[in-house]
């Protein structure tokens, strides 16, 4: 896996060995940026279930201004680190260590312009998660949260969000939710 664009291009990553995570493949990450293309320049960003931290830095080598990254795992957080650190923008980013919902209580006086959420597949979580970002009121003006699936798996969006925009990657789908 590597930086597809930007600043920090070709920059290769490293990913967590083993099947307790799953990198948003290049050629999704790829497809995805090219949508999101004038949404990042200049974004505050929040990488839920960073995994590697692969969408968070690509966004940052695209001119995002800043990135909160959170996982729960302490080997994701090292694969992240490592991945901060080779890409050099450890001044812009912040690393949690925790689950996604006691990050939206540690974040409820920021808020953010992109947000990826990459949890595991089919564990109910996106919709415990939104709810919370719109509790939390972590959403700036304008804020685009992408939310990627698998395929056939649904969550329940809360009041005062609206599902704008929906693409399915191979096993994946990535869904594109807004303020309603």
């Amino acid at each position: 896996m590597r930086i597809i664009s930007g600043q920090a291009r070709g920059r290769k990553l490293v990913t967590l060995e083993g099947e307790n995570t799953r990198p948003t493949l290049d050629r999704t990450r790829e497809a995805l940026f090219n949508i999101l293309q004038g949404r990042v320049l200049e974004a505050r960003v929040l990488d839920l279930f960073a995994g590697s931290g692969a969408l968070a830095l690509e966004a940052l080598s695209r001119g995002a201004l800043d990135a909160v990254l959170c996982d729960v795992s302490p080997e994701a957080c090292a694969v992240i680190q490592k991945n901060i650190d080779a890409v050099r923008c450890g001044k812009r980013t912040r690393l949690l260590r925790c689950d996604a919902l006691s990050a939206l209580k540690q974040l409820r006086t920021e808020q953010f312009d992109l947000i990826f959420l990459d949890p595991p597949y089919k564990k109910g979580l996106i919709g415990p998660v939104l709810a919370g970002l719109v509790e939390g009121d972590l959403l700036a003006r304008g804020a685009l949260i992408v939310a990627e699936t698998a395929q056939d798996e649904e969550f329940e969006i809360p009041c005062g969000l609206a599902q704008t925009d929906r693409r399915k990657y191979g096993k994946s789908c990535l869904h594109f939710i807004e303020r309603a």
